[in-house]
């Protein structure tokens, strides 16, 4: 398990390095994306922005999910951002925010066992009466120590 778990973490921290190393280029890079993190664009019901789930950590991984509003419609009153576990079950959330552009607030959750080493972000919005205006997720992203 201790050599799965150092060659592992080399190949993290190589492919970090490879892609540290990449995305140092020039303006034809500006799209690049780490290879951990997952990110979805949305651009629907008066909504632009992005949700993403990050996976950090050498040992132990963590899901962060974290979403940005660039635009929004008037009728929106809250927002939240979930980790989500791939049967769908959130397992971790920021609270209901209040609607702005920006940053909405990062949802953490340590992947030891609830999200069997895979999650995605799921961003909502929902008006004054709790109706959900929008729900968009971010791609699965997998943690190298998954065994599934």
């Amino acid at each position: 398990m201790r050599i799965r778990n150092a060659i592992s973490a080399a190949v993290v921290m190589a492919t970090a390095t490879v892609g540290t190393i990449t995305a140092v280029g020039g303006p034809a890079q500006a799209a690049w994306e780490p290879p951990f993190r997952k990110c979805t664009s949305f651009d629907q019901s008066g909504f632009r922005g992005d949700v993403c789930v990050d996976r950090v950590g050498l040992g132990p991984q963590e899901f962060l999910g974290l979403g940005h509003i660039q635009a929004f419609p008037g009728n929106c009153a809250t927002l939240r951002v979930d980790v989500v576990d791939p049967d769908g079950t959130a397992v971790h959330s920021v609270n209901n925010v209040p609607c702005a552009n920006g940053t909405v607030g990062t949802a953490r959750y340590l992947a030891e066992l609830h999200v069997n080493g895979r999650a995605y972000a799921r961003l909502v919005s929902f008006d004054r009466a709790g109706n959900t205006l929008l729900s968009v997720n971010s791609e699965i992203i997998v943690s190298p120590f998954d065994n599934h």
